[in-house]
């Protein structure tokens, strides 16, 4: 086996190894659901609480009611007295539905996004929202101490100028909390203010359960801008408190997102933790009896993102090969001001990157043909040499340099392709233009796998695509194409390839399939044109 086929297989290996661990979807932990009419709240440990970005030492507000809170009695109008009402709001970008129990969020649908490609129904960015103010002393974390609300309207159509929406509540000690949602016309945002009627702090949670129909290859969970890096917060071992320092924090559901973004007067504490059954959640400490800021349900689309005027832009982040990706998204938007379908600029894209790469792949080419030329030398230097290794690596690097052969030179145009290759893949699962974006016939979303057809078979469910095996087909082709050594090993080995490469894009993004099937093609031209002319 010669080096050059060792350095093939290192290659395709460190790209399997770097995909599985990195980029395969992980198992999500099992999260069971509140109940629509309930929104059980968050209930936090008590002395769990860990420093993160220097944090701020405090009581956690999640502590239970003392004997002397009086919380054994139930309110007036508790949850086993009566069952929740809901109160509509409608904007041009929002569907809102209010609950008059805890006075908080159920749902948020966005009108401009669907939930699947073929279905009429709205996308509902986030499952369950909650959120919730109350005195700590008094309602701390449970459910059946949870006051009813009163709004001052049934329902609240926004259509040309922004509108308010109040909801009071009384708590058994006297104290009215005031709610004030604000909706706006022209945009994804919903403005909150908090106000007790005496001296007691206000809190306010947001928990949320992730959208499982969303692509699952892109970080979901809770996140904290402090002005100058993203912290996002992939697993929560126990309840972690920021200082006040923090511009906005939020849940990422992959394509979507919501953001709290405080008032500048006053910026609440913040803790993010997880509820007994998983669910994570944002807790706000005002420390006043007042907290105000603004909330955004929407996608996470830059220029979107920007117009919140605090680098909420930030949270579309790419990993690793941000510093690629993001160029490689740009320019898929740039084309698309001319095509209108996003299919047709994935393929413009990779005509772009092949030019580029182009000297790399004429060197190799040429390279590949030399030392194919060589083979029946190096054949009879290995029969002749065979029982001294030595001798024979001398031998060899003696033919390579009269001949001007560099045997490494063939995987020259494979290793840029790696970082390409991975921020294509993170680009095309989050970014939220490629969200839904059809290309032709059967391809109707190049952000997931094609779902052209599909049959049982023993339980399991078979999935029909026809871009990877086309795609494999072209990788025979393109191997047939390639000058190989004349070790029948190697060449059965490199044609083995293609079936790897097949089942590894089964279930990769269509847009990603057919940059890979492009990229073939592109080569197979390119190397027929090539071969002609060294001829």
């Amino acid at each position: 086996m010669d080096k050059r086929t060792i350095i093939v297989l290192v290659v395709t290996m460190a790209m399997l190894f770097v995909f599985q661990t990195y980029f395969m979807p992980k198992e999500a932990p099992q999260q069971q659901k509140p109940q629509a009419q309930t929104q059980t709240q968050p209930t936090p440990p008590a002395d769990s609480a860990k420093p993160a970005d220097k944090a701020i030492p405090r009581k956690g507000p999640g502590t239970a009611p003392g004997k002397d809170q009086g919380t054994s009695t139930p309110a007036a109008g508790t949850t086993d007295k009566k069952a929740a009402r809901t109160i509509a709001v409608s904007t041009p970008y929002l569907d809102v539905t209010l609950t008059d129990l805890g006075g908080g969020i159920s749902s948020v649908k966005l009108k401009k996004y669907k939930a699947t490609v073929k279905g009429p129904e709205e996308k509902e960015i986030i499952e369950k929202v909650a959120p919730y103010s109350y005195n700590p002393t008094v309602y701390a974390n449970s459910a059946q101490d949870r006051v009813y609300f009163k709004a001052d309207k049934d329902r609240l159509a926004v259509t040309d100028t922004s509108a308010t929406l109040t909801m009071t509540g009384d708590l058994p000690d006297g104290t009215r909390i005031k709610k004030t949602y604000t909706f706006y016309p022209d945009n994804y945002v919903v403005g909150l203010t908090v106000e007790g009627s005496g001296p007691q702090a206000v809190y306010a949670d947001f928990a949320v359960i992730n959208d499982k129909n969303e692509s699952s290859y892109v970080f979901k969970g809770p996140f904290v801008f402090n002005g100058k890096g993203l912290n996002q917060i992939d697993k929560i071992k126990e309840t972690l408190n920021f200082k006040d320092s923090y511009q906005y924090t939020g849940f990422d559901e992959g394509f979507f997102t919501f953001i709290y973004i405080p008032a500048d007067s006053a910026r609440p504490a913040l803790s993010i933790g997880k509820t007994d059954t998983n669910i994570p959640y944002i807790r706000l400490a005002s420390g006043t009896n007042k907290l105000s800021g603004k909330l955004y349900f929407g996608p996470k689309k830059s220029d979107i993102l920007a117009s919140l005027n605090v680098k909420a832009e930030k949270i579309i982040d790419f990993g690793w090969f941000d510093i690629i990706a993001k160029p490689l998204v740009w320019l898929l938007d740039f084309f698309n001001r001319f095509t209108h379908n996003y299919g047709i600029d994935i393929i413009l894209l990779t005509i772009l990157i092949k030019i580029i790469f182009h000297p790399l792949s004429v060197m190799s080419f040429k390279n590949m043909a030399k030392m194919q030329a060589v083979q029946p030398e190096i054949k009879k230097l290995q029969e002749k040499y065979k029982d001294d290794k030595a001798r024979l690596n001398q031998e060899l690097m003696g033919i390579y340099k009269s001949r001007g052969v560099n045997p490494m030179s063939g995987c020259l145009p494979m290793l840029p392709q790696i970082p390409v290759f991975f921020a294509l893949y993170k680009a095309l699962s989050g970014a939220i233009e490629l969200r839904h974006a059809p290309f032709l016939w059967w391809i109707n979303d190049l952000s997931a796998p094609e779902d052209l057809w599909s049959f049982t078979v023993m339980g399991y469910t078979l999935p029909i695509r026809i871009l990877p095996i086309i795609m494999g087909v072209t990788q025979v082709i393109q191997q047939k194409m390639t000058p190989t050594s004349a070790d029948p090993m190697q060449q059965k080995m490199m044609m083995f390839m293609p079936i790897v490469f097949t089942f590894i894009f089964w279930g990769f993004p269509s847009g990603l399939v057919l940059y890979w099937l492009v990229y073939n093609v592109a080569s197979i031209a390119q190397q027929y044109y090539i071969n002609k002319k060294l001829k």
